[in-house]
């Protein structure tokens, strides 16, 4: 009786024993997976050309940095101009990339593309970087400056005379900036014909209808192309929008006017439903757009396009101050985007009048029905 007692209980013991050990086996393993197994593959493979030594140094040295590395802003709009010359080494371009805040660290960087074998595959030339890019994407971006197409992004919220700037700076392409902008304020006759431009007043300019996205233009496209793409592509992307009049009764010019201002209101893509629909409310009420942006646009210089306002916006006097004059502003402040514009033809029902920004920075608002709500949700 005794002997099978003992014999239970060494079976039981040996039972949890192999439970232990299997457990042991499956954290370590978990473990080993998620600290050295997943951010190999997501560093990749040592150049070829590397000493074993040192590929394992800088292996050892990327690891521990994954976050960092694959790090970004997927909000970020802001677009950055970059230019590396020639027979620049990794370690100054890194150091210049670190500086406009586009890396965490200029070492990460430098490491991670002598690890990779980029670091003598840095071509010279332009660049558009933004912080919705990482590290690795940047390494990589850095190894391609001149493709067969040259690619260019507009970026949603720009004025006109931010894109004919950006465009006339480009290396790989032949674009006027003084011709541009004659042609966005419609002084000289464009080069194609388009049946939505009838709707635009004949004073205002093209301001809105430059469509934001990625584009990829022919290496060395004059001013003439360029603009002609564009507005092909405005024309292609809003087709049906421009045959009839939207669920909100506004005109095409009046729907790109009012995305123009939801487009440099949001910062959260997913809210630009919401703010539209508190702007749509305000014009039904009769009440002010009461928009900062639109008070902006009119005290732009080409010094800064988009200047904080620090006095009271009541007090500038110009027809696009929606603090003061209720109704839209005459036109588009901006470009919109897809985003904006669906925003402002499919707008939900809400009985929302007010937003602001919340408190944590995050670029979100919070939407309120009454201005005393409106108030109780400042961060004062």
């Amino acid at each position: 009786m005794t002997k099978n007692k003992s014999k239970k209980q060494t079976s039981k013991l040996k039972r949890l024993l192999t439970l232990i050990l299997l457990l042991i086996i499956i954290i370590s393993t978990t473990t080993f997976w998620n600290t050295y197994i997943k951010p190999i593959a997501v560093i990749g493979n040592p150049d070829n050309t590397l000493p074993l030594w040192k590929a394992n140094l800088l292996r050892a040295q990327l690891i521990p940095h994954i976050k960092q590395l694959t790090f970004s802003d997927p909000y970020s709009q802001e677009m950055i101009e970059f230019v590396v010359k020639q027979g620049e080494p990794a370690s100054t371009v890194s150091a210049r990339l670190a500086n406009h805040q586009l890396i965490p660290s200029a070492d990460l960087l430098t490491n991670y593309m002598i690890y990779r074998g980029l670091d003598y595959r840095i071509q010279s030339g332009y660049f558009q970087f933004n912080k919705s890019m990482n590290t690795i994407e940047i390494a990589n971006a850095l190894t391609s400056s001149m493709p067969t197409q040259v690619s260019f992004y507009v970026w949603p919220g720009w004025r006109y005379e931010q894109l004919a700037e950006s465009l006339s700076l480009h290396p790989h392409l032949s674009v006027n900036k003084n011709l541009f902008i004659a042609l966005a304020k419609r002084n000289l006759p464009i080069p194609k014909e388009y049946t939505f431009i009838n709707s635009i007043p004949k004073n205002q300019s093209l301001e809105g209808y430059f469509y934001p996205g990625q584009y990829s233009f022919p290496p060395k496209a004059n001013t003439y192309e360029i603009i002609t793409i564009l507005l092909d592509t405005f024309n292609k992307n809003t087709l049906n929008i421009q045959s009839i009049n939207n669920i909100t009764g506004l005109t095409l010019h009046e729907t790109i006017t009012l995305a123009s201002i939801v487009q440099r209101e949001m910062m959260v893509p997913t809210e630009a439903p919401y703010i539209a629909s508190v702007f749509i409310n305000r014009l039904n009420y009769g009440m002010p757009l009461g928009a900062d942006a639109t008070t902006q646009y009119a005290l732009a210089t080409k010094d800064n396009w988009w200047p904080k306002l620090i006095v009271d916006p009541r007090t500038i006097n110009s027809e696009y101050n929606t603090y003061v004059f209720t109704g839209l502003p005459p036109g588009p402040i901006s470009n919109p985007g897809k985003d904006a514009i669906e925003s402002v033809t499919k707008p939900p029902a809400t009985d929302f009048l007010y937003f602001r920004a919340t408190c944590d920075s995050s670029g979100k608002h919070n939407f309120s029905y009454t201005y005393e709500q409106h108030l109780n949700l400042s961060c004062n």
